[in-house]
């Protein structure tokens, strides 16, 4: 069964890109796939439409293959971009992958295409799999500070009226201490008596009975 490709590439030869999608489908690939030629169609291109990886030739006569690979890493730094070029030298090609890209390939050795959009979709799933932990992480800490802060604010002096016990909250207004704990923190009530007020109500009931006999 073949696996759905969604390919963008920046080539300006309409045959050397059909190469490329010849190459993936004898991969198992079914691929879908749109060609563009200059800055504004790739803008166009990544906004319109999610990809699974962008090929991009090195030298054309309208754009640069550097140039590309900038407006894709400010994008998705994350979405597999390969070098497919006939004129590209390996000193260039390493230098590019310093630079960003995840991999390249000869035009005249395109039997490395398919395993490098294997591996290099693979590593983009890992890689955005641990940024969305980190972005969880980062979440879960700020919440544990905001906690710990409001746990230290509840800690400190609260204005409570001697009378009905009424706690003042910043804003300078009164409210029930069981109102302002349940806006303020995340405890849940559990209604129920002490005994010094158990013994009390019990005494209160005792002595009306007595008047009543």
């Amino acid at each position: 069964m073949s696996n759905p490709l969604h390919i963008l590439m920046v080539e300006d030869s309409e045959s050397d890109a059909l190469l490329l999608a010849r190459e993936l489908t004898r991969g198992k690939y079914q691929v879908t796939a749109e060609r563009v030629e200059t800055a504004e169609e790739l803008h166009r291109a990544l906004t319109q439409q999610t990809w699974d990886v962008v090929f991009c030739d090195f030298t054309m006569p309208r754009f640069s293959g550097k140039a590309a690979l900038q407006i894709v890493q400010e994008t998705d730094r994350n979405l597999p971009f390969i070098y497919v070029s006939g004129t590209i030298g390996e000193d260039v090609a390493m230098e590019a992958v310093k630079a960003g890209a995840h991999d390249y390939v000869m035009k005249n050795n395109l039997a490395r295409l398919v395993p490098a959009v294997v591996r290099e979709i693979r590593e983009a799933m890992q890689r955005r799999y641990h940024e969305r932990a980190e972005a969880e992480r980062v979440q879960l800490l700020a919440q544990l500070k905001a906690t710990v802060a409001e746990v230290r604010r509840l800690g400190g002096v609260l204005p409570i009226c001697s009378e009905c016990k009424s706690i003042r909250d910043d804003h300078g207004v009164w409210q029930e201490v069981e109102h302002y704990l349940q806006k303020n923190s995340v405890a849940r009530f559990d209604h129920s008596l002490c005994p010094k007020c158990l013994d009390r109500i019990h005494w209160d009931a005792g002595v009306e009975d007595r008047l009543r006999d």
